[in-house]
């Protein structure tokens, strides 16, 4: 049974791999047996300043960012454990024109345990729309006894904000749809050996585009434990990672130039 955090409403994650084409998502299997959590988890000033949602979008630019969900077993809020049937998403309020989502069914209804998938997704052509934008995930949650409809983030849950940002068209902080055979042209190849680990891994990056890029490593409750700046060379490039300091878990490392980005799984085990 899955460990059951007040966070336990669902998992959310941003992964390039989650996606293959504009405004669909697969759900990435990598957080079938994570802990309950966000991830990233809402951005909080304090608590977690590298989360929420970390890509901007531009004007007149394809831009979306997928979510993956799991659904917890059990929801603790206002001081009650709810065994949890299902999570139904009504909505996402806050979203700039142009602007819609999908989920990985139909019904955007998530069964207990489950693993699925969401998508924020579209362009804004409106001048108007430049700035900062407070997105709010409305669900409905399904128990043995009454529906609770929730807002996410929710301060009783887990405390901070989804902010997605939109700027201006020719910003070169902006994050423009790559679909994923782009994307896999551009990483051929990422993994680590060995893995799981006890001290030390390597990191294998294989692609036909050098340039720079930032390594981060992130724990599964989202909180960075590990940045670094790489110059990825065409080709076959061999990365160490001292992990000697961090507990034994599982944890994300993730290649982002700006423009794209790749996540995977690592473990680190001493038994």
């Amino acid at each position: 049974m899955k460990k059951a955090l007040l966070t336990s409403l669902v998992i959310f994650g941003v992964l390039i791999s989650g996606y293959a084409q504009f405004g669909s998502c697969e759900p990435d299997q990598i957080y079938m047996d994570s802990a309950l959590g966000v991830y990233p988890s809402p951005f909080d000033p304090v608590l977690n300043p590298t989360g929420g949602i970390t890509d901007s979008a531009c004007l007149n630019k394809d831009f979306q960012f997928v979510f993956t969900a799991v659904v917890g077993d059990t929801l603790n809020f206002g001081g009650n454990a709810y065994v949890m049937d299902s999570i139904r998403i009504n909505g996402v309020s806050g979203l700039p024109d142009g602007f819609s989502y999908n989920c990985s069914n139909p019904s955007c209804t998530f069964l207990q345990s489950e693993l699925g998938c969401a998508v924020i997704f579209g362009k804004a052509t409106n001048a108007a729309d430049i700035g900062q934008h407070e997105l709010f995930i409305e669900a409905t949650v399904f128990t043995g006894g009454l529906p609770l409809t929730l807002s996410f983030p929710n301060p009783l849950l887990v405390p901070g904000h989804f902010y997605l940002y939109v700027l201006e068209e020719d910003n070169p902080n902006c994050t423009e749809f790559t679909s994923l055979f782009e994307f896999a042209n551009e990483f051929e190849r990422v993994q680590n050996m060995p893995n799981p680990f006890s001290t030390t891994t390597t990191i294998e990056v294989e692609t036909q585009k050098a340039g720079d890029y930032q390594l981060h490593v992130t724990d599964m409750f989202g909180r960075v434990v590990h940045i670094q700046s790489v110059q990825i060379i065409e080709g076959l490039n061999q990365i160490e990672f001292d992990g000697s300091q961090l507990p034994d878990g599982l944890y994300l490392y993730t290649f982002s130039n700006g423009v794209s980005q790749v996540t995977k799984k690592m473990q680190i085990s001493r038994f």
